[in-house]
């Protein structure tokens, strides 16, 4: 065994119980990791872009109105796209390496704050299990995941020794901008550090860091649109609704509690020494945006597992690169490579438990409607549009107007509301007894067809 290697093994033993709780937490996502309504459209829209070899203003499985739409996450639906071509498995396994690489970079990055192998194993278990809801689910937000945790990385890195690799903000932003909306949330925590700390000793460069990162948010097909982008995300009728991906916290939800269970840990944690301003204004504004989203809560954990980590039990400058679990070379890849050879066998063993809705119903759904416009829930809507059937409204929603939006959501809920959405298609598809069925069941303009498991084709006569 080679000195470099004896090294490595020596640093994965002072970290076994931070290798351990990586190692679990990814085998506990690959057991409850789905595809879930949010990633289907992008496989949609990416198959659209690759066919057609150009970037729609609008949503082309759509009916409703969608024209002047600002597709900026176009990288996103490639990338999407690729993956599915894969096979349909091929993104889960994607998913999960991500995870894996999320929770690797964090544990790296709150060891070199100075936090003991036993904080980090517990703060990735904290992580994880009040994560499960995103980690346990492929969307548009898994694409996040990466970029987020090396942010952090970075601002906490800088935060010790600031030098010209913060510049590496810049590409980053540029690369996460094209990928999901979160990267304004990335460069809100660049903000908070760079304008409380590093403006009082670097200010000409922190300023030039700043500006550049928000222009490279604009590096999108879209350019200097990209902002009204942002806007209608914001603007859409669920967040204002604060339904489905936009739902507030809520102590009826399980998922929710562990979520607040476990950043009520880190924080205690995380104030129980003084902090730098900086730190304290970076998770204030997150806390802010998980009360407004749930779904916001997993980039508030992540934070947190770095920033609660105590500097003092730092053993002198060196300490961290004593003993490197995760430094940027071959123990981390050992780390990943064991995560995943755990894990992926666990989600491929699960079959198609593991991918959205089934391949026979997506099949026979579709062949109900034909060439029909169809107003479907989603995440079956999204399935159907991958198979090009057209359907009235889906995911994205921002795209839609308003009043499209509001009657999509109504049918979703199953108010009256939903019948201005009912009224406009030729097929209506819901599960048997829910409350999109009730809204057409007794409509006498509907004749009711079995669609596959408990699914129901409501076709106009």
């Amino acid at each position: 065994m080679t000195r470099r290697t004896s090294v490595m093994w020596a640093g994965l033993v002072t970290w076994r119980w931070s290798v351990v709780a990586v190692v679990a937490s990814v085998s506990l996502v690959a057991l409850f990791v789905r595809v879930g309504a949010d990633w289907d459209w992008l496989v949609a829209m990416g198959n659209h872009v690759r066919s057609t070899r150009t970037v729609p203003d609008e949503v082309p499985f759509a009916v409703a109105e969608t024209s002047g739409w600002h597709n900026v996450p176009v990288l996103a639906e490639v990338t999407a796209s690729l993956l599915r071509d894969g096979g349909e498995r091929v993104p889960v396994l994607a998913h999960l390496a991500a995870v894996t690489a999320t929770l690797v970079v964090l544990a790296r990055s709150a060891r070199a704050r100075g936090g003991s192998d036993a904080y980090v194993a517990c703060a990735v278990a904290l992580l994880c299990l009040g994560g499960l809801a995103t980690f346990g689910v492929l969307r548009a937000q898994t694409l996040s995941f990466v970029p987020f945790a090396l942010m952090v990385a970075l601002v906490c890195s800088q935060a010790r020794h600031p030098d010209r690799r913060i510049w590496w903000a810049v590409p980053l932003v540029v690369l996460w901008g094209n990928l999901h909306g979160a990267a304004l949330l990335g460069v809100c925590v660049l903000g908070a550090y760079l304008l409380v700390q590093r403006t009082r000793t670097h200010l000409v460069e922190s300023v030039g860091v700043g500006v550049a990162s928000l222009l490279a948010l604009c590096l999108t097909p879209q350019l200097w649109m990209t902002p009204f982008y942002y806007a209608e995300v914001f603007d859409n009728v669920s967040a204002q609704r604060g339904e489905g991906l936009w739902a507030r916290p809520s102590l009826t939800m399980p998922f929710d509690v562990m979520m607040v269970v476990g950043a009520g840990i880190l924080l205690v944690v995380l104030l129980r020494s003084r902090r730098t301003a900086w730190e304290y204004v970076a998770v204030l504004g997150l806390c802010v945006t998980t009360a407004s989203a749930a779904r916001h809560g997993v980039w508030l954990l992540c934070l947190l597992v770095v920033l609660a980590a105590r500097p003092s039990e730092l053993r002198g400058e060196g300490a961290a690169r004593e003993n490197p679990l995760l430094p940027a070379g071959r123990p981390a890849v050992v780390v990943a490579a064991i995560t995943l050879l755990v894990a992926l066998p666990i989600a491929l063993s699960r079959g198609e438990n593991v991918l959205g809705q089934p391949s026979a119903v997506v099949r026979q759904v579709a062949a109900q409607v034909g060439e029909e416009v169809a107003l479907v829930p989603a995440p079956l809507s999204e399935a159907l549009a991958v198979e090009d059937v057209r359907l009235w409204a889906s995911n994205p929603l921002d795209a839609f107007t308003h009043r499209d939006q509001a009657a999509y959501l109504d049918f979703l809920d199953g108010r009256p509301g939903g019948l201005v959405a009912v009224a406009a298609v030729d097929v209506v598809v819901a599960r048997e007894g829910s409350a999109q069925a009730a809204l057409v069941e007794e409509d006498e303009e509907f004749e009711s067809r079995p669609c596959g498991d408990d699914w129901i084709c409501f076709v106009r006569r």
